[in-house]
């Protein structure tokens, strides 16, 4: 780092006074680590990313099983509080994966996205892969990233618990890759959390269509 003073604020140091020089260093030394300080407590502080979703949100319970179509939706409504700090609880009892894409033929039901694949998850396979989802990392993304095209397929995974009312996911699995609460979120784009154990553990459960 290199440390600049405005002119005057520097006492001026002949060769000889070694003791002034190292009384200088000291200050700087001790300014660039408050400095350091600082830039990490700013971090730190910035909080998980909030994703901007836009448009109407779908709210999907486990017992009631996927709905058919995504109508339109573009992300998934939740409640309570805690939601706000981490992407979901801990201990589902159960879970639901609802998997979407475009549906082709003639007229207006080419461009709905029809549900084309799902799975009801038990105990252990819910309790898997919501580990998997907690794990993964909600820092806000930094700097530029190239993403494949989007073909508009999402998916839509929902946990059932003893103590409060189901947790929806909404990933945006095409494209720039996305999972979010509708509060927090995390992108897929450096994140090796997302791409290195949450996407296998859900491809092995419910794939995507080719």
């Amino acid at each position: 780092m290199d440390m600049r003073f405005p002119a005057g604020t520097v006492p001026e140091m002949l060769p000889s006074n070694r003791r002034g020089r190292q009384s200088v260093r000291r200050r700087v030394t001790a300014l660039a680590v408050c400095i350091g300080v600082r830039a990490l407590a700013s971090c730190a502080a910035s909080g998980p990313w909030k994703p901007a979703t836009q448009g109407p949100r779908i709210r999907v319970l486990v017992s009631l099983g996927c709905p058919s179509t995504l109508d339109g939706y573009q992300g998934v409504s939740n409640s309570g509080s805690d939601l706000a700090d981490s992407l979901l609880p801990a201990n589902p009892l159960s879970g639901l994966i609802c998997r979407y894409g475009p549906a082709y033929g003639p007229g207006p039901a080419a461009s709905r996205e029809r549900l084309y694949r799902h799975a009801l998850l038990g105990p252990v396979a819910a309790h898997t892969l919501a580990s998997a989802i907690d794990a993964i990392s909600t820092t806000p993304p930094q700097g530029t990233f190239s993403c494949p095209s989007d073909s508009g397929l999402h998916t839509i995974i929902a946990f059932a618990y003893a103590s409060r009312s189901d947790v929806d996911l909404w990933y945006a699995d095409s494209g720039c890759r996305t999972l979010d609460n509708g509060l927090i979120g995390a992108f897929e784009g450096g994140n090796p959390s997302f791409y290195g154990a949450f996407e296998p553990r859900l491809e092995e459960l419910c794939p995507q269509q080719p």
